[in-house]
């Protein structure tokens, strides 16, 4: 076990005994056995030192310094442990970690999109920020920041800056490898990060989209240890035949659960101890809308899944599959008292949440003082920002030498929040230049990096005049429009804001969300940036943008580890054939 838990076991050990009292007693409650999938009754919990010290009838340690909660019949389960997510994009974590520690999880481990934009100082300022939570928050190292380094010219975290994580305590595993081709092309670089998470005793976890048997075969020899993209049963069954933890994703990016709960339903003697619920990704609007862990717990029992399951799916199976298991993810005497408290267990959500022995959320709502105040970085600058301001004709469109009158284009449409397509289109030329079609729904979109900078075309996205952002992959600048002129001043106030998005339309600023964190990141709680979001989308949803989450699909167009066209500053990419179109 790579990660630190101090308890003080001799305190643990005379609370047990009776012979020191406890800090904390729960009485009156059920117990969720995830060991033996029971539910106990007739049992107290005590705990003591930020442990959970004693699991029975006995009373002998409850004196007159205790606390005593009578659950009154409710459930008694572990915190929930998220074993594979994404934290830190739009909101910041500290303001992520308070919303779901009110809904019941306390431990989790999360990919890091700050490192896209800023690399190791990323992953600097993610271990400082969460560093003092009750929420337990560990990190992946990036496996491959960008897909594809010889094309996109940059290995924004390679493996000499891994290095000096090696043996950091909330370290757990290298993030998930989306280019999983490089693995069968025996990819050298990639090969020797997969070497030093294995030597290092991390896990490796696994991005398997669209692989076939003899692949996840392959793949699993390398050293993968788990994939949460399969979207049938089968595909999961398949992977988890072959040693794989499997992750059932239920979240913002993909909801599979109706399909994939039929892998446990129509398999009533299947062992499910390596199958483990995740979000993977939640945005903020959905996370206040349907909640996080606790909506996968409620989403398994609407599609057949029986609860104490769905509990195991998100305690002791993940914290096992983490290395965790021995101090997390179940009640038992020895463990770290990350507790929940909850009437419906169908339902998910605790009334009452204790984490490292305190209770820090009582009817739904965090106590006071249970996050202790940080301040954060009011502004943290990738390395790569412009000193220049954008004109107009920055977004021009130069038409080939040859071209007459019209060009054939491949224009990227966008499919769904993560999936774009080439659409090849004939192009009028106005004036030397390709324009946009507004009125066939083509705009324009620009890519600005430090490799330098390209402009296309996008169909889906609806008829804005300029929408500058911060929020493309890997510090890139997605500027869309219709408009050069409203998208230069979109951009422009987006640089004044030290990132963020700003929608413009005939030069007046109708919308924007300051995102000053590496440009991704917003400053606010989490209820004001939903509201900021929702105003924003309401206004694009006013130009035709039917996007259920644009800013996602903002973020994924230069995405090259995702089908099947996209747009980097060097140009348009067909993500298979790897060639840049133009």
């Amino acid at each position: 076990m790579k990660a630190q838990f101090f308890l003080d076991r001799e305190s643990l050990i005379s609370i047990a005994l009776g012979k020191k009292d406890a800090d904390l007693y729960l009485a009156n409650g059920r117990i969720v056995n995830v060991f033996t999938g029971e539910v106990l009754t007739n049992r107290g919990v005590a705990i003591g030192k930020g442990g959970i010290a004693y699991v029975g009838p006995n009373t002998d340690m409850v004196g007159k310094d205790t606390e005593l909660i009578d659950c009154k019949g409710s459930y008694i389960l572990p915190g929930y442990v998220e074993a594979h997510c994404h934290t830190d994009f739009l909101n910041s974590p500290r303001a992520f970690g308070e919303q779901v520690l009110s809904m019941g999880t306390t431990t989790l481990l999360t990919e890091l999109i700050i490192a896209e934009v800023l690399g190791s100082k990323g992953i600097d300022y993610m271990l400082r920020v969460t560093e003092d939570l009750p929420i337990k928050f560990f990190i992946s190292l990036p496996s491959s920041l960008p897909p594809y380094p010889e094309i996109e010219g940059i290995d924004y975290v390679p493996l000499s800056d891994m290095k000096r994580y090696s043996d950091h305590p909330r370290v757990l595993a290298l993030g998930e490898i989306t280019p999983w081709p490089r693995i069968m092309a025996l990819d050298a670089t990639i090969l020797e990060k997969i070497r030093f998470a294995l030597d290092h005793g991390l896990l490796v976890e696994g991005h398997l989209t669209g692989c076939k048997n003899h692949e996840i075969n392959a793949l699993t020899s390398a050293g993968i240890t788990s994939c949460h993209e399969s979207i049938t049963a089968k595909e999961a069954k398949e992977k988890l035949e072959l040693g794989l933890y499997v992750m059932l994703r239920h979240g913002s990016v993909r909801r599979d659960l109706d399909q994939l709960s039929s892998l446990i339903t129509d398999n009533p003697r299947l062992n499910t101890s390596r199958i483990i619920l995740t979000v993977d990704l939640m945005n903020p609007e959905d996370l206040l809308r349907y909640g996080y862990t606790n909506y996968l717990i409620k989403s398994a029992t609407e599609f057949g899944i029986d609860p104490i399951k769905a509990v195991q799916m998100v305690t002791i199976n993940p914290a096992t599959y983490l290395g965790l298991d021995r101090v997390l993810g179940s009640i038992a005497p020895g463990r770290i008292a990350d507790i929940l408290i909850m009437e419906r267990l169908e339902e998910g959500l605790p009334q009452t949440v204790i984490a490292n022995g305190k209770v820090v959320v009582q009817s739904g709502r965090l106590c006071q003082g249970a996050v202790s105040p940080q301040s954060l970085e009011q502004v943290l600058l990738p390395d790569y920002w412009p000193e220049k301001r954008f004109f107009p004709k920055d977004f021009h469109i130069p038409a080939p030498d040859n071209a007459s009158a019209t060009v054939n284009f491949p224009v990227i449409k966008i499919i769904n929040k993560t999936i774009t397509k080439r659409m090849d289109k004939e192009i009028p030329i106005t004036g030397g230049e390709v324009k946009a079609m507004p009125e066939e729904g083509i705009i324009k979109v620009s890519v600005i990096g430090r490799e330098g900078a390209a402009t296309g075309l996008l169909h889906g996205f609806g008829n804005i005049g300029g929408l500058g952002t911060s929020i493309g992959v890997f510090n890139y600048f997605v500027i869309l429009g219709s408009s050069d002129q409203d998208m230069a001043a979109a951009a422009n106030r987006m640089l004044d804001l030290n990132g963020g998005v700003v929608l413009v339309k005939d030069g007046n600023i109708l919308s924007e969300i300051p995102l000053p964190i590496g440009g991704i990141q917003s400053t606010q709680d989490m209820k004001t940036l939903v509201r900021q979001l929702t105003a924003m989308k309401t206004s694009l949803k006013g130009f035709g943008c039917e996007l259920d989450d644009p800013m996602f699909t903002i973020h994924f167009l230069c995405l090259t580890g995702l089908p099947y066209i996209r747009i980097l500053p060097k140009g348009i990419m067909d993500i298979v054939t790897r060639k840049i179109l133009l």
